[in-house]
């Protein structure tokens, strides 16, 4: 069920929170994070009131599709709790890990003989071929 944060949905927050709690008590250790702003920082608060003993939980922010650029954060988060902020995207490991593990996703990826189930049609036909089904995958050939 999708939550609405905000002035106009003042249980909202309360909602989101008692989820996250019950996902945290699941065993949830680490959070990838896509909008920033409220959410995140709900997110945080949640994992500091309920993860009770030193079990480190990964927050890794990886976008800010929230429109917020930043979040208010209090320290005694920092210093109550084995949250771990991270980041995800270039210079957030060193250039030659991210190349090392884009090389092995390829050469896993060809040892596995992994395919995709395709179909191709050529550019003149995309009109047509704009409203087709998602699968099998469509390729437009230029």
């Amino acid at each position: 069920m999708p939550f609405q944060l905000g002035l106009l949905h003042p249980t909202g927050e309360k909602h989101y929170e008692a989820t996250i709690k019950d996902a945290i008590a699941g065993g949830v250790n680490v959070v990838l994070d896509y909008l920033w702003g409220k959410s995140a920082r709900t997110v945080m608060a949640a994992i500091v009131r309920n993860v009770e003993d030193a079990t480190p939980v990964r927050f890794i922010h990886i976008g800010g599709a929230s429109g917020e650029e930043s979040i208010d954060l209090h320290g005694a988060a920092l210093r109550s709790s084995s949250i771990q902020l991270m980041g995800s995207g270039l210079k957030s490991v060193p250039l030659e890990k991210l190349l090392a593990a884009i090389a092995n996703v390829f050469a896993i990826t060809k040892s596995a003989s992994l395919q995709i189930a395709t179909r191709t049609v050529p550019l003149s036909s995309i009109e047509e071929a704009w409203d087709a089904p998602g699968k099998p995958r469509l390729v437009v050939r230029i």
